[in-house]
């Protein structure tokens, strides 16, 4: 059921995948940016603010505040699961795997050089102040249009 803390929640968390990808794009190496990286991220602030913050928006500011870290959470994973599986299927289409088990436990591994080299003060400041504003935001207009 569409809601104003919803949408709010949908669309601050796409202003942050923006600014996410913004932040993120100068830190891959030449040429290893993915075209897909700023649809990504912002598909993923909308699907992230609609579905988990958005359904647990008008709960108090207290409760939006875990609730926004939940919301950004959940955008970073998917981010980082989508762009380690597509390596991971350009890899195989190298055949650089001997079996699909060794495939998926790279998606993982390949999961956690991205956050290894991803993972700045910048972009971890910004995740949280995009975050609580996200929340704040969510929760003001929920409460204000049920």
């Amino acid at each position: 059921m569409p809601t104003a803390g919803r949408l709010t929640a949908a669309l601050a968390l796409a202003v942050l995948g923006a600014y996410l990808a913004y932040l993120t794009a100068p830190l891959f190496d030449e040429g290893a940016l993915p075209s897909f990286w700023w649809p990504l991220c912002i598909a993923a602030g909308i699907w992230a603010g609609w579905v988990v913050m958005g359904k647990r928006a008008g709960r108090g500011y207290s409760a939006a505040v875990g609730n926004g870290f939940t919301g950004v959470a959940a955008q970073v994973f998917w981010i980082l699961f989508l762009t380690a599986g597509a390596a991971m299927l350009e890899k195989s289409m190298r055949r650089s795997y001997d079996g699909p088990i060794e495939a998926v436990i790279d998606v993982f591994q390949l999961m956690w050089e991205q956050v290894q080299d991803l993972a700045t003060q910048q972009v971890g400041v910004g995740l949280v102040v995009g975050a609580i504003a996200a929340a704040f935001f969510s929760e003001f207009y929920a409460k204000r249009f049920p």
